[in-house]
């Protein structure tokens, strides 16, 4: 199978390296065609097709806020608690460089909180 692979050219390039050396690497739950890259070792879907606007994202990080649970938000939205935590990883370090926890569901609150709720 590799030497078909090989000698058909790939349909993409590696989002990653954007190498072309591009293989299939069998398919995911949900029936998409996974590949591989030779090059860094990368692999997933190359065109996924779960894409989510800016307004979304607002109205589900909103709600993160007003219920502090992501497995609520995951049964509210339809969302995978790792895209949610993802979201709040990438908007905590863009604003204030704070600390994330080693898991990727939770993520450490800020010293202004701790500081606040022990002089209550």
């Amino acid at each position: 199978m590799d030497f078909v692979n090989e000698l058909t050219p790939p349909p993409f390039h590696c989002p990653h390296c954007r190498s072309d050396l591009v293989v299939k690497n069998g398919h995911n739950l949900k029936g998409k065609q996974q590949y591989r890259c030779k090059r860094c070792g990368k692999s997933g879907v190359l065109n996924p097709s779960v894409r989510y606007t800016e307004e979304q994202k607002k109205e589900i990080l909103s709600a993160y806020y007003t219920y502090r649970s992501l497995r609520r938000i995951e049964r509210m939205f339809g969302v995978t608690r790792e895209t949610v935590a993802a979201w709040l990883k990438k908007k905590t370090l863009g604003d204030e460089q704070a600390p994330v926890s080693r898991y990727p569901a939770t993520l450490i609150r800020p010293t202004w909180y701790a500081r606040q709720s022990q002089e209550a």
